[in-house]
């Protein structure tokens, strides 16, 4: 899998943007910061009663959320992957799983360390603690990889536009579909596209650094 210097360079101060944006965020997340905490609790207590009032809108919120759970995540991960292993696409193989191993890696350590609650009142089973989401930081990691391995074999503009806005457009409902049932705080959600955004542009820019250099 390679990629243009420039390109490089690109996807280098994408993962430096989120790596700071991700930081900042959990440092507010830790500490309780005020602000981000009622902010929070606003918008969650809104979801709360959207959802009450409007079953049709939790059914469908709560089908959205299922498209994210781990064994649908795990199925097309798997599929990905004997997809490459029969095209002997060796290096596209390494990339996502190394990818994918950098942003569970990621999610897992902060997750453990943060220790956050769930909101009180969720309207869907969820077990575990709260920052950063597991849902949003796992579809997110799942779109983006496909984004960065259909877009080059995609050669007109609006193939291109239809990816992103379906991949793209679903890995948000995703996230929102979380915040929608009340199992995790807005903040969360933030945290997990946050996750997507560091651990694949980094191991972009890694594995293209060591390709470069294996290479005769």
């Amino acid at each position: 899998m390679l990629v243009q210097r420039d390109a490089r360079r690109r996807w280098l101060w994408t993962a430096a943007a989120a790596v700071a944006a991700y930081a900042l965020l959990t440092v507010a997340v830790e500490v309780t910061w005020r602000p981000l905490v009622e902010q929070d609790a606003v918008v969650s207590a809104a979801a709360h009663r959207l959802a009450l009032e409007y079953p049709m809108w939790r059914a469908v919120m709560a089908a959205v959320t299922r498209t994210g759970d781990t064994v649908v995540l795990l199925s097309v991960l798997a599929f990905t992957l004997g997809f490459l292993l029969r095209r002997r696409l060796l290096a596209h193989l390494g990339f996502v799983c190394a990818a994918v191993a950098a942003s569970a890696a990621l999610r897992l350590t902060v997750h453990a360390l943060v220790a956050r609650h769930r909101p009180d009142e969720m309207l869907s089973w969820a077990a575990g603690w709260s920052y950063p989401s597991g849902h949003t930081s796992h579809f997110a990691t799942a779109a983006l990889l496909l984004l960065v391995l259909v877009w080059p074999r995609l050669s007109t503009r609006r193939q291109r536009i239809a990816l992103v806005a379906v991949v793209g457009g679903w890995a948000v409902l995703v996230g929102a579909s979380r915040v929608a049932l009340v199992v995790h705080w807005p903040s969360d959600v933030l945290g997990g596209w946050l996750v997507a955004l560091v651990g694949v542009p980094l191991t972009i820019v890694t594995h293209a650094a060591w390709r470069n250099h294996s290479r005769p």
